[in-house]
C-alpha cells in the first residue's frame, strides 16, 4: 500500500504520538507511507520525521492509494483531494468534537471564565453558545461525509454509529512494550508513596485538580505523599500555586516516561467522560504500576472484566485518596491489580494493533478498487 498521513500541526500530545506511531507501523510491514505536516508546534524525538509542506492541496499531497487524517479540519482540506483521486478517506478519531460541542451548549461544562454570575459574563456565555451552534454544525456536517471512520475506543465507534448512522472501526492505542516494560522488583509500599499523574493541567476532561485535592486531603491527614505532574505543556501558574505537586516535568521523552511509570507506586487517571482512550493507564500497566481510574467509558473498555484498575467516580478526590491508601495499605488488592494490569495490557502492543491497522486500510483500498 501506499498512504498519506497528513496532520496540520504537530505538537508533543498523545494523539500526536499514536499518529506517528502508525506510520512506523506500516513502514516497518513493508508499506511506502508519507507523512506530511504544516506545522511543528514542539518537537521531541520524532522515530519518523514529517515532511513540512505549504498547504495540503493536490501539488503537496503525494499520490497514494489512501490518506489518513485525526481532526476535522483536516477532514475539511483532505477530502477534495481524496475525492477526486477517488481513493478513501481515512478519519483516525481520537475524540468526538461533537459530544465537546454538545456539553457547553448543554451547560454539562462551563469554563471558569464563564462562571461569574453577573450580568456582563452572562451575555457573553450566551454569545459564546451561539458559536459552539456554529461550530456543531460544522463538526456535523464533516462528521457526514463518507469518510472512513476508524476510532480508538468502543464508546467513540458508538458514538458516530448513533450520532450519524455511519459504520465506524475499532482501532485502539497501542503501546511498545520494548519500552514500557515491566520493573526489575516490586516497590515497597511501606515508606514514601510515589504517585504518578500524566496530562494537560488546562484541558478539563483530564480533571487534573481532582488528583491534586486527593493528594492534599493526604497530605493534610500526614501521609508521606510524594506527587509527580508530567505534562505535554508548559505548566500553568494556577498548577503551581496548589502546592501538592512536589515535582514536574515537561515534555519528556517515551523511554523516560517508562522510567518514571517503573519508579512510581500508583498513577491516577481522574478524565471525564470526553476522554477518548487514555494511553498513560495501559503504558503504566505494562510496568507493573497499580492504576486508579474513574467509572469513565474509556477506562472501562479496557476489558470486559473491570477489576485491573481501583475504579472510583467522576470529581471525587476523597474517594481518589482513599484509594491511595487501600492499593498501599492492601497486598492482596495490590498484586490483583498488577497481575490484572499485566493481562490487559498485553491486549494493547503495537504488534496487535499494527495487524488491526493494516487488516482495516487494506480492507477499505481494496474495496474501493473494486
Amino acid at each position: 500500500m501506499r498512504i498519506v498521513y497528513a496532520i496540520r500541526h504537530v505538537g508533543m500530545t498523545g494523539g500526536v504520538k499514536v499518529f506517528f506511531q502508525h506510520v512506523e507501523l506500516l513502514r516497518k510491514m513493508g508499506h511506502t507511507v508519507y507523512l506530511i505536516a504544516r506545522f511543528i508546534d514542539e518537537e521531541w524525538s520524532f522515530k519518523v520525521t514529517p515532511e513540512i509542506v505549504p498547504d495540503f492541496t493536490g501539488k503537496y499531497v503525494p499520490e497514494a492509494d489512501g490518506i489518513v487524517v485525526t481532526t476535522p479540519k483536516d477532514v475539511e482540506d483532505l477530502w477534495k483531494i481524496a475525492r477526486k483521486r477517488r481513493i478513501p478517506l481515512f478519519h483516525f478519531m481520537q475524540g468526538f468534537e461533537p459530544d465537546y460541542t454538545l456539553e457547553r451548549i448543554r451547560g454539562d461544562v462551563v469554563p471558569e471564565f464563564f462562571r461569574s454570575k453577573d450580568v456582563l459574563t452572562r451575555i457573553r456565555y450566551a454569545r459564546k453558545i451561539l458559536g459552539w451552534r456554529r461550530k456543531l454544525r460544522r463538526f456535523d456536517a464533516l462528521y457526514r461525509l463518507p469518510t472512513i471512520k476508524i476510532a480508538i475506543s468502543p464508546h467513540l465507534v458508538a458514538a458516530v454509529e448513533n450520532r450519524y448512522g455511519m459504520q465506524c472501526s475499532l482501532l485502539p492505542n497501542g503501546i511498545d512494550r520494548n519500552v514500557f516494560f515491566p520493573k526489575t522488583d516490586e516497590l515497597d509500599y511501606s515508606g514514601v508513596l510515589k504517585i504518578l499523574s500524566v496530562g494537560n493541567f488546562n484541558i478539563e476532561y483530564k480533571a487534573i485538580p481532582d488528583i491534586l485535592n486527593a493528594v492534599k486531603i493526604l497530605k493534610d491527614q500526614g501521609e508521606d505523599i510524594m506527587l509527580t505532574r508530567v505534562s505535554p505543556a508548559d505548566i500553568p501558574d494556577a498548577e503551581k500555586r496548589h502546592g501538592a505537586v512536589d515535582r514536574f516535568f515537561v515534555r519528556i521523552s517515551e523511554a523516560e516516561m517508562a522510567d518514571l511509570y517503573r519508579e512510581s507506586h500508583i498513577l491516577i487517571s481522574a478524565s471525564t467522560e470526553i476522554e477518548g482512550f487514555g494511553l498513560p493507564p495501559v503504558e503504566a500497566m505494562s510496568t507493573g504500576t497499580p492504576v486508579i481510574l474513574t467509572r469513565i467509558s474509556p477506562f472501562l473498555a479496557f476489558d470486559a472484566v473491570h477489576d485491573y484498575a481501583y475504579f472510583v467516580n467522576v470529581h471525587k478526590p476523597e474517594e481518589i485518596a482513599r484509594a491511595i491508601m487501600d492499593i498501599a495499605g492492601k497486598e492482596m488488592l495490590r498484586s490483583s491489580l498488577i497481575r490484572r494490569g499485566f493481562e490487559v495490557s498485553n491486549r494493547y502492543s503495537i504488534e496487535v494493533i499494527g495487524k488491526m491497522l493494516e487488516d482495516i486500510l487494506q480492507k477499505h483500498i481494496k474495496a474501493g478498487k473494486n
